[in-house]
């Protein structure tokens, strides 16, 4: 975008004191050497501790109502950089081509969804390559029962004996026990649902009858 940035610093200097020019044009230098940098980040937060470094107005005084001068040159580096002076998403941060090209959907909503869409195919990459780079072996020392199937079949099941002490599996019987439930005024559903009085889902389906599995597994 074409701004010729020289124009709007003599206007916005127009009838100020000398002062308010002085820190115009010291705000203006910092915008510069900020803009030649190729930064995105225009907002009144991130340009008010740039500024406040340089030796120049800071965050406070480039917020007041009656600083707009400040606020509207700080809006013209922002227009000449392609951008706004709203905070970039923390994404936004990170480099590659799908980041910049976010930056280029105006609709708030939409962008978030894509920007959502892109982190979490950037996550299951880095899972991806982290798995790819695993290179420890657990070896499962635990105890195995085995069960015959059809055909001479064996399968291998991992024996949950001694994971729990006899304190956590009495734990877990009462927290499945009918009267833990009735005592907390809960309803089980065949489902292994559990529900409150007013019918709201305390536990998902599955919930109870999972536990109880595992009760028996572990308490035989």
């Amino acid at each position: 975008m074409n701004i010729d940035i020289e124009s709007v610093l003599d206007n916005l200097k127009f009838n100020k004191s000398d002062k308010t020019k002085l820190s115009l044009d010291k705000l203006n230098d910092t915008l510069k050497a900020y803009y030649r940098a190729g930064n995105k980040d225009y907002s009144i937060t991130t340009i008010g501790k740039i500024s406040k470094k340089d030796g120049g107005v800071g965050y406070d005084s480039i917020r007041k109502t009656s600083n707009n001068h400040f606020r509207e040159l700080i809006q013209a580096y922002a227009a000449l950089a392609e951008t706004t002076t709203k905070k970039p998403p923390k994404f936004q941060a990170k480099t590659g081509h799908d980041y910049e090209l976010l930056t280029r959907i105006n609709d708030v909503a939409l962008r978030a969804v894509f920007g959502q869409i892109i982190r979490e195919r950037d996550r299951y990459k880095r899972e991806s390559d982290m798995l790819k780079n695993q290179t420890e072996i657990i070896i499962d020392k635990r105890t195995h029962k085995y069960t015959k199937q059809a055909d001479d079949e064996v399968q291998v099941l991992h024996s949950l004996k001694g994971i729990c002490s006899h304190g956590e599996i009495e734990a877990l019987k009462c927290a499945c026990s009918e009267q833990f439930l009735t005592k907390n005024e809960w309803k089980a559903t065949d489902l292994g649902q559990i529900k409150d009085l007013a019918g709201d889902e305390v536990f998902p389906r599955g919930f109870l009858t999972g536990l109880r599995k595992l009760v028996g597994e572990i308490d035989e």
